[in-house]
């Protein structure tokens, strides 16, 4: 067993593989990964069982956000709860999927359709208001979407 002192833990891994070894970072970091500032062991991945989705690549596009694991197949959007997909929504075929998660509110669009997740009951539904677009991304709390 190895010990690491505080010094070095507070420094971190090294920002460059060219750093000398002994400038006080950790130089390799197995089985864990940072999360709010400190090192955690990483959660087991189970195996998806997504043999219902036979759209061809590149579906289904899988997304581990948060809180949810969302599921996206060309014109379905499921969600894996308890070992199952749970099939959510309905919409119609596009581009491939973009989201943004806000932990509780996620919204996806294909470049047709602009799904959102309702932070309250957790339904899905499919925005009139929101556009659509080919991208999305959360700008230091800003949400642009790009590709009309």
């Amino acid at each position: 067993m190895t010990t690491v002192s505080v010094k070095n833990l507070e420094k971190g891994l090294r920002p460059s593989k060219r750093m000398k070894r002994n400038a006080g970072y950790l130089t390799t970091c197995v089985g864990v990964v940072g999360r709010d500032k400190t090192l955690q062991a990483m959660d087991e991945i189970t195996r998806l069982a997504t043999t219902e989705i036979a759209d061809g690549f590149p579906y289904p596009q899988v997304f581990v956000l948060n809180r949810v694991i969302v599921v996206c197949g060309l014109t379905k959007i499921y969600e894996w709860v308890s070992g199952a997909l749970v099939e959510k929504i309905e919409v119609t075929a596009g581009n491939t999927w973009r989201y943004v998660d806000g932990f509780e509110f996620i919204w996806l669009t294909n470049n047709e359709a602009s799904v959102i997740r309702d932070p309250k009951d957790f339904s899905y539904s499919i925005s009139s208001t929101l556009p659509v677009g080919n991208a999305i991304w959360n700008f230091n709390g800003q949400v642009m979407v790009g590709g009309f």
